[in-house]
Formats: structure tokens, sequence, C-alpha cells
């Protein structure tokens, strides 16, 4: 049988990873499959350059993500910096989004 991932699977599973593991450098955290590759890519983007512990905080959770998933299912794990208020660029499902202020209009 094959194994069916699904967009609640996705967010489920990184929304579960990231408790207790977020630095307030995160900015967004957003997930999505590629069935092809059988790949689980992971998009963590900060507030500027992450630190080794933000970094190692996303790592572990993104640990957690691929060990849902059955072999032979691989993960893409990408730490991106993006200063405020530069544009987020998530993943197909956005699982983490922090608050911010937005400019009055």
């Amino acid at each position: 049988m094959k194994h069916i991932v699904d967009r609640q699977m996705l967010l489920l599973s990184l929304q579960r990873a990231l408790l207790g593991e977020v630095d307030p450098t995160l900015r967004q955290a957003s997930v999505e499959a590629d069935a092809a590759l059988q790949t689980i890519r992971l998009r963590f983007e900060y507030d500027g350059s992450p630190g080794d512990i933000a970094k190692e905080c996303c790592s572990c959770a993104a640990t957690s993500v691929i060990a849902d998933f059955p072999d032979p299912w691989r993960l893409d794990e990408q730490h991106c910096a993006v200063p405020m208020p530069d544009p987020l660029s998530p993943l197909t499902h956005v699982a983490y989004l922090r608050a911010e202020s937005r400019p009055a209009v």
C-alpha cells in the first residue's frame, strides 16, 4: 500500500514538532510534500540570519516531522534569512506564522 501524504498530516506533523521549539526569530514555518520524489520539504524563515540555537530548534522539529513518514520519504530542510519587513515565501502549507505588526494603511 502506498503511503498517502495529505495537507492535514503535513500540518499536524509540523505543528506538533514545533511545540517548544519556536525561537523568537522564527517568522514562518511551512511544509509541502513532493510525492514523485518522496520528499517532505520544510522551510523555516527567520528575521535575519538564524542563530545556532534557532536553527538547532527547527532542525529538531524537522527530525520529528520526517519520523512521522515511512521510508523511503526523505527530508529537504531549508533555513532562510528573511529580515522584516521583507515578504515571506512559504511552501504550500503554512504551519506557523509569527504575529507581526503591519504597516498602517
